[in-house]
This record gives structure tokens, C-alpha cells and sequence, in this order.
């Protein structure tokens, strides 16, 4: 059997985080940064636990390693997301300076699984101006649509009454 990319070993990683935030009743995405090859932040979707629509686990990643360790810019960081990037992270990757994206599911397979409507791909979105930021994408796709069709979608505000009762 050949080996696993650096990639592949990654998003396997990511994938598991975005399977434990489903067993948990939440979302099932999640990102890891990585710089140098090593993880050095993680985290699942929390926009249910954190009551904020926009807590993407992209948007909290960057947000919270820049703010921990006093960076403006993430080059030479590598981010990588179970899901192509939606519009709103996808400028947070932007803005960020990541280096690298890789992403597993394709956001036209993701709305296969979830049927939520079509969203735009990132990679237009991510490399406007100067900056091109490299993306790599879908990697292992079939094992991140294996996992997202484990698990049923609903709207945001149906989980969120759920996990925190009727407001």
C-alpha cells in the first residue's frame, strides 16, 4: 500500500476532529494550522457552543492563534479544513496571508450531502490582488463525504435550540 502524503496524513487529522464535533451534536468541520509540518492550532465549528454564527473553526483559528501569538500574517502556515472554505472564510484566508489551503470536500459535494444551497468555490474568492495563495483541493474527498452523509444537517438555529433550548 503506498504511503500517505503529508496532505493526506493531515486531513485525515481534520477529519476526525469534524467526526468528533458531529458525535457531539454540533457541526462536523473543523481546520488545523499547521507551520513546519507541525499542528499548531486546532478546533471544530462553534458556532452553536459560541452562540456566533461566523465561529467557522477557519474564522477561529486564525482569529485566535493571531491573537495568541501576535501575528498580523500566517505566511508560511498551512491551513487545513475537512470542507472547501465558504465565502466568509475563504476572506479570512485572504486577509490572513495563509500560505497554503487543502481542503477535503468539494463545496458542490458538500451540498450534495447537506442540500444546502450552491456556494461558490474558494479558490476565486481566496487569490484576488497580488497574493496568490496555493490550494490544494479535494483531498480524500470520498472519506470526507463518508463521514458528512453519517451524520443528518440542519439549520444553525435548529441546533442551537436544541443545544441551548428555545429562545
Amino acid at each position: 500500500m503506498p504511503s500517505l502524503s503529508t496532505d493526506q496524513v493531515f486531513i485525515r487529522r481534520v477529519n476526525e476532529l469534524a467526526r468528533a464535533s458531529a458525535q457531539n451534536g454540533f457541526a462536523p468541520f473543523a481546520g488545523i494550522l499547521v507551520y513546519k509540518d507541525e499542528i499548531v492550532a486546532q478546533t471544530k465549528d462553534k458556532c452553536i457552543q459560541y452562540s456566533d454564527p461566523t465561529a467557522h473553526a477557519e474564522l477561529i483559528l486564525i482569529s485566535e492563534y493571531c491573537r495568541e501569538n501576535n501575528l498580523i500574517s500566517l505566511e508560511g502556515h498551512t491551513l487545513y479544513c475537512n470542507v472547501e472554505p465558504c465565502v466568509m472564510c475563504s476572506g479570512a484566508i485572504h486577509w490572513s496571508r495563509i500560505s497554503r489551503l487543502v481542503f477535503g470536500v468539494r463545496q458542490v459535494a458538500l451540498q450534495t450531502v447537506s442540500k444546502g444551497k450552491q456556494k461558490p468555490a474558494c479558490a476565486d474568492l481566496i487569490n484576488t490582488g497580488k497574493q496568490a495563495i496555493e490550494i490544494i483541493g479535494p483531498v480524500l474527498e470520498q472519506e470526507g463525504i463518508q463521514l458528512l452523509q453519517q451524520y443528518p444537517f440542519s439549520s444553525k438555529k435548529e441546533k442551537h435550540e436544541k443545544h441551548h433550548g428555545k429562545k
